[in-house]
């Protein structure tokens, strides 16, 4: 019995390591994304903003071209659409960083990641729109 408790143990622990490695080699005080200042957190969050928007105009591209082949009037309505929407969401996501932290440094950051979370949605709508 005695082994199997040591054995069960080890295992724990081996589990803790896996775990907890990726958090541990995340602490490095060279990275600007664990320095905790606004700055460091909203240029932390401009690459995954980026990556958003590249997958969003990659979408709304892709939809726009097969909407065209086969209904033109329905690309015109997308496009419309689409401009509406990042009209609505530079307000939505202004809206909420303000609300958060009204004057704070932090509304950069609170505004780019609103920006990313509508970017990913939307994205998920437009595919949705896909033959």
């Amino acid at each position: 019995m005695k082994g199997i408790a040591r054995g069960a143990r080890g295992a724990v622990a081996l589990a803790m390591f896996v775990i907890l490695s990726p958090v541990l080699a995340a602490e490095d005080p060279d990275d600007p994304c664990q320095q905790g200042s606004a700055m460091a957190a909203f240029m932390c969050q401009g690459p995954v903003w980026k990556a958003a928007e590249q997958q969003l105009q990659v979408t709304y591209e892709r939809v726009m071209t097969s909407l065209r082949r086969y209904d033109s009037v329905l690309a015109d309505d997308l496009r419309d659409a689409q401009r509406l929407w990042i009209r609505q969401r530079e307000l939505d996501c202004s809206l909420y960083a303000r609300n958060r932290v009204e004057g704070s440094p932090w509304t950069g950051f609170w505004e780019s990641e609103c920006h990313a979370e509508q970017a990913r949605i939307r994205t998920a709508w437009l595919q949705s729109l896909e033959y």
